[in-house]
């Protein structure tokens, strides 16, 4: 149960720090107001499910664990004001508590990433898994808000495509780019017996990892641009649907990735 925790309280809250930062682009302010509220607390009440299951104990002290738990309390905090400040307020008026509330969060990744570490990791590993977590982030809140905003079609058709569009195109572009550093990762670390084990499915390892690259990397790359593609078509119905498939297979690739991590193999 402990793993299981450990796993959905870096997706929660790397979720919601992407899905926030995303909210503060400039074509979404077309949507409406109520697009605003929903997001808002949509990724307000995900972060506070990740808090619950803060996975390391309050008797740690400061150190890395604290400067988690601070980044983390600091972003709910601001973005509590934010949704607040929604009823009173235009979004474009309380962008910089998103601005604010977001690099709080990212304090508490990157804290995260140092945290969850072994002491023999050098800076290149740092650095990648670092990069990683913050492009993951990215992935998993346009995606949300991709999803969430195509069901605003289906009751004002005459909304502009260029917001969804965009998001589209950005899922696309993060689906390959979070692809291309995993794969990178494998190929730097293609020496390893435990990695060729894992390819050769002669360990449980294997399994995850092909499910890992099969559904969490490969499915989203083809679906993305088929996504994009109909979006430009203005079939929103079709593109949300797909949008459901991608990010489902987008969260399972997620969660595997966080279990190497939990256990020390050095794949992404």
């Amino acid at each position: 149960m402990g793993r299981i925790q450990e796993i959905a309280f870096l997706v929660f809250g790397q979720l919601a720090v992407g899905g926030a930062f995303l909210l503060s682009l400039p074509s979404l302010e077309t949507v409406g107001l109520g697009f605003f509220r929903t997001n808002g607390l949509v990724f307000f009440l995900t972060l506070l499910l990740g808090l619950f299951l803060f996975p390391i104990p309050f008797s740690a002290g400061l150190g890395w664990s604290g400067a988690i738990l601070f980044g983390y309390s600091l972003f709910a905090l601001l973005l509590f004001i934010y949704n607040l400040r929604l009823w009173f307020r235009h979004p474009h008026h309380s962008r910089p508590l998103l601005w604010g509330a977001t690099g709080a969060g990212v304090v508490a990744i990157l804290a995260s990433v140092v945290y969850y570490l072994p002491p023999s990791a050098g800076p290149i590993r740092a650095l990648s898994l670092s990069l990683y977590f913050l492009i993951s982030s990215l992935l998993l809140g346009a995606g949300v808000l991709a999803m969430l905003l195509g069901h605003s079609y289906l009751t004002r058709p005459s909304l502009s495509i260029v917001p969804l569009r965009n998001l589209a195109k950005l899922f696309m572009w993060l689906v390959f780019v979070e692809g291309g550093l995993a794969l990178l990762n494998l190929l730097l670390t293609s020496e390893s017996e435990r990695l060729r084990n894992a390819l050769l499915l002669n360990t449980f390892e294997g399994l995850y990892l092909w499910i890992r690259l099969l559904i969490g990397i490969g499915g989203p790359m083809i679906i993305a641009p088929m996504i994009l593609q109909t979006v430009k078509e203005r079939a929103t119905m079709s593109a949300t649907g797909l949008l459901y498939i991608a990010m489902m297979m987008v969260i399972i690739g997620e969660i595997f990735s966080r279990f190497f991590l939990l256990v020390d193999v050095g794949f992404l």
